[in-house]
């Protein structure tokens, strides 16, 4: 039975990205199994309501005045003494001050972030929630990796099982995670940005609640070089087709995952993609044809015209293919055709495709992904118009229509 793909798309996709979105030259491509902290915490849920008029000015005098004792208190504000202890009792019962044994009145945190945010805070209830940190310095997961409809986390159980598969994309469990970091969750806790790795503003004070457990995130690691001649480690998961940035920065953070890379890259050296690509056109019959390195590394292999033909014969090749890459374990080569009719065939089917998998598109969307891929089938920038007239000449009246409905 064929493995349930654990990153939907196709490899050749996140080596388009790396490419022509990023702009860089990608390498390598390797599928690997990301060790990640799975934390349970406990903390508080606050809630935010008006300030009462005496309790705003109470905690004000005390945090800004100085005035440390209900009598100072009463003084200050011209207050009847027995009306300002028991407004200071209420507070106490909030949690918004402290009341030592000789009278001294003293602010809490939340009584503090109150003061600062002109919002009365109190606390609602407890809450336990799971928290997710990378296994090599605990850095946050963002929003999306906590949606199980669309991200996959598996156990140890499960990854291992899926580097031992032989169909599919072949991925490798990293290994090497450190003991979780308990600042991390202060940290976290700390950001401006908490929100968006899941824990809200309202969400107080997160403890460790259980033993960390280590469960895994499959991703494509794309080793690439930018045109400065920087190396990068582009990350690309079930939550997107493009390269997540906050992977990415922990990939590239993180020593276990570059020695992985640049080990690859070592052994890949000596020619290794050359000869599995020269192994695949010769199984396919096209062993007359040779691949050919870029200035910029690119291994490519430029195809006559008759292999996009799509009639079913040995050594044809996906249209769909033509511009793109094809994939051999952790290497791959870059497909190309001379003519350029062929490479208007590929623009309209790879925009055709695009709408039909995405009825809702909008006009600036379906833009950008046409100019996109003109760029990437040396065609230029393609407008809408020009690319109603190219599906006109084509007769593909089909997609004529949708254009002329964006």
């Amino acid at each position: 039975m064929p493995a349930k793909r654990l990153i939907p798309y196709p490899e050749q996709r996140a080596l388009e990205d790396a490419a022509y979105a990023r702009g860089a030259t990608p390498t390598r491509i390797i599928p690997l199994l990301l060790p990640v902290w799975s934390v349970e915490v406990e903390a508080t849920i606050t809630d935010g309501q008006p300030y009462d008029l005496i309790d705003r000015y109470l905690e004000r005098g005390i945090a800004e005045g100085g005035l440390d004792n209900a009598a100072d208190l009463a003084r200050f504000f011209s207050l009847d003494e027995t009306l300002v202890d028991r407004a200071l009792r209420v507070l106490v019962k909030l949690g918004h001050v402290t009341i030592a044994s000789d009278g001294r009145v003293t602010l809490t945190d939340i009584g503090h972030r109150s003061v600062r945010d002109r919002v009365r805070y109190t606390v609602e209830r407890h809450d336990r929630r799971r928290l997710y940190f990378d296994a090599f310095a605990s850095r946050p997961l963002t929003r999306p990796y906590y949606d199980p409809s669309t991200v996959m986390l598996l156990s140890l159980k499960e990854a291992l099982d899926q580097a031992k598969r032989r169909d599919g994309p072949k991925f490798s469990v990293l290994s090497g995670e450190r003991p979780f970091r308990m600042a991390a969750l202060a940290e976290l806790a700390g950001l401006a940005e908490r929100d968006r790795f899941n824990l809200p503003e309202r969400v107080d004070m997160p403890v460790l609640a259980g033993e960390p457990e280590t469960v895994y995130l499959p991703i494509f690691a794309v080793r690439a070089v930018e045109p400065g001649g920087r190396t990068r480690c582009f990350a690309y998961t079930r939550a997107g087709d493009t390269a997540d940035d906050d992977v990415t920065a922990i990939c590239e953070g993180s020593r276990e995952v570059v020695v992985v890379l640049e080990n690859e890259e070592a052994d890949a050296r000596g020619g290794r993609d050359e000869r599995k690509t020269q192994e695949y056109l010769r199984n396919r019959g096209l062993a007359d044809l040779r691949p050919i390195r870029l200035d910029d590394g690119t291994l490519r292999v430029t195809f006559p015209a008759r292999c996009f033909q799509a009639n079913g014969a040995r050594g044809q090749v996906p249209l769909s293919k033509l511009g793109s890459f094809v994939v051999l374990g952790n290497d791959f080569f870059h497909v190309w055709c001379a003519d350029e009719r062929v490479r208007r065939d590929a623009l309209l089917k790879r925009v055709d495709s695009y709408l039909t998998a995405r009825l809702r598109a909008g006009r600036d969307d379906v833009a950008h992904h046409a100019g996109r891929i003109g760029r990437q089938l040396g065609l230029g920038e393609i407008s809408l118009p020009e690319l109603r007239a190219l599906a006109a000449t084509s007769g593909n009246q089909d997609l004529v229509a949708h254009l002329d409905r964006l």
